[in-house]
């Protein structure tokens, strides 16, 4: 993951008002909010990254292996693996070759088609994930313990509107 550069104080609504005095297009709220939001995004991405190596491991080697928990007795293919992760396939080889080089998963021939293969959590890769998971959501729900229920599901219809937003970024 490349590394995104967040700045340490956010410029106050006073600064981003005298902006839009430069810069009509500049709404004030709207850019103190992205701001906050790309902050904290940031923050927690630090952190998930933080709690990753302190079990030996990456956020997409973890999310391979999460999705090969969902069913640990399932295998996927590296396509399904790399459609559902969101990656290239070139990705998803590269970690599966790091994971299967430690014993995580493992390559399993497709019976129709010996070219083509899927991959299974091993039971080292089981094991690493039931050791992992417990503290994965412990930590997960310490992050979201300051909101209660109501809160948290606010912030995920927030969160959906601000990706229904990200044609603004992506689009030419």
């Amino acid at each position: 993951m490349k590394e995104f550069l967040i700045p340490k104080d956010m410029p106050k609504h006073e600064a981003l008002k005298a902006h839009a005095a430069r810069y009509p297009d500049l709404d004030p709220s709207a850019v103190e909010t992205c701001i906050a939001l790309v902050r904290v995004a940031g923050e927690m991405i630090g952190g998930f990254n933080e709690h990753f190596a302190r079990h030996g491991t990456s956020q997409g080697r973890f999310i391979i292996m999460i999705l090969l928990n969902r069913d640990p007795d399932q295998s996927l293919s590296p396509s399904e693996l790399a459609e559902m992760s969101s990656v290239s396939r070139a990705t998803v080889t590269g970690l599966l070759d790091g994971l299967e080089s430690e014993g995580l998963v493992k390559r399993v021939p497709t019976a129709s088609d010996r070219r083509s293969h899927s991959i299974l959590l091993t039971a080292k890769g089981k094991r690493f994930m039931n050791k992992m998971l417990p503290d994965h959501f412990r930590r997960m729900a310490g992050l979201m313990s300051e909101l209660d229920e109501n809160e948290r599901k606010r912030l995920i219809e927030l969160l959906f509107k601000v990706r229904a937003g990200l044609d603004a970024l992506l689009l030419p």
